[in-house]
């Protein structure tokens, strides 16, 4: 609704939802992902409050996104076999103008880490060496060291698809879990980094691997201690979900189904060609092979067994 009154004009419903988040950084770059996938159709709004409010740090960031959205909308989702010169000749020249962009956010909002956040699509474009990026992850560690979207978008440059591999990914995703206080959900990282694994080799047993089952139970305890209603539940119960059906722990995965609904715009589904395809595949083969076991109950976990 926020993202529909931006595109009709109503630039100050949206500074509103910005400044809304108030310091809970993560939900900030939560609610900037909406704003910005708006400005990326079209950025009359933002020009409007840019021209009002020259000075306005959340006009400058969201304007400093934006480019980074549009610049991975010129790309496309392709594999580059099948991306042309002419999308990545556009691709980088984005990218050229919003580092910067992201530089002036963050001069104006010294103390907020998400000018930095945007900062690391840039990287995974430009090729940033890892001593580049680990200087901007320092940046952004310095402001909230548990940031969620932070670290998803940061395993994204250690995974083997852009510019590290499976091991540097893992290792990533196992710090940022093993140091998470309680109500993160940064547990949730081990089962992002499985899933790219999954995808980039589909016929190694990746879900076999000997720490699967403690990342899941990691997850399956960080959701019961996350608060209700937290804006990142629905995807890391839609990851729990996969993993559960590929660790054939069907009881639990019905549970996490349930959850979601019917929703489907969410990794893992959204990294298929056909997400409600893949969704309902394994939506489909949990209860099945839940019924067929008679239906059983998910074992008790975290506050029913009384930690």
């Amino acid at each position: 609704a926020v993202a529909q009154a931006a595109l009709a004009g109503d630039w100050r419903r949206a500074a509103a939802y910005l400044a809304g988040a108030g310091r809970d950084w993560d939900l900030r770059w939560y609610r900037l992902g909406i704003l910005t996938h708006a400005a990326a159709e079209d950025d009359t709004w933002l020009k409007a409050w840019r021209t009002e409010y020259p000075g306005d740090p959340a006009a400058a960031l969201v304007h400093a996104d934006a480019l980074v959205e549009l610049a991975g909308n010129v790309r496309g989702a392709k594999l580059a076999k099948h991306t042309t010169a002419e999308q990545f000749e556009g691709f980088h020249r984005l990218l050229a103008e919003a580092l910067p962009a992201c530089q002036e956010a963050a001069w104006m909002a010294p103390e907020d880490p998400c000018p930095w956040i945007a900062q690391i699509s840039i990287a995974l474009g430009l090729g940033w060496s890892h001593d580049d990026f680990r200087a901007l992850w320092a940046e952004i560690a310095a402001r909230d060291p548990h940031h969620f979207g932070a670290h998803v978008s940061a395993l994204q440059y250690w995974c083997a698809k852009w510019r590290g591999s499976h091991e540097l990914m893992y290792a990533f995703a196992e710090q940022a879990a093993a140091s998470a206080p309680q109500g993160s959900l940064l547990p949730v990282l081990r089962l992002y980094g499985l899933m790219e694994h999954a995808f980039r080799e589909p016929k190694e047993p990746v879900y076999r691997q000997p720490f699967v089952q403690a990342a899941v139970d990691a997850t399956l305890d960080a959701v019961e201690w996350a608060p209700a209603g937290h804006h990142r539940l629905p995807m890391v119960r839609h990851l729990l979900a996969e993993a559960l059906f590929q660790t054939d722990r069907y009881a639990e995965a019905v549970e996490q189904f349930r959850a979601v609904g019917g929703y489907v715009g969410s990794p893992p589904w959204s990294y298929s060609a056909n997400p409600v395809k893949a969704f309902v595949f394994a939506r489909t083969n949990t209860f099945v092979a839940w019924e067929k076991a008679g239906c059983p109950a998910p074992p008790p976990r975290g506050r029913a067994l009384g930690y």
